[in-house]
């Protein structure tokens, strides 16, 4: 079994899109969320996570990028 620290796991994904398990998986069946490669359990590579939240709303992605990215980057090495 391979072991990584890279993405975040489903659990994380629901709570920063405030969504369900469900859409979760729903997302990665439509290819709009990345699953890690080699991941188990499955974990969700952050860029897509900002990809997905940055077609819903552009603006606030546009306006707080850099702390976006280090909140998801800091939920992977807290819980990888």
């Amino acid at each position: 079994m391979m072991f990584t620290t890279r993405g975040i796991t489903i659990d994380q994904v629901m709570e920063a899109l405030n969504c369900s398990r469900s859409y979760v998986y729903k997302l990665i069946r439509r290819g709009e969320l990345s699953v890690v490669e080699g991941s188990n359990p499955i974990r969700i590579e952050t860029s897509s996570i900002i990809s997905k939240i940055r077609r819903l709303f552009p603006w606030l992605v546009d306006s707080c990028l850099i702390s976006l990215d280090y909140n998801l980057k800091r939920l992977e090495q807290q819980f990888g």
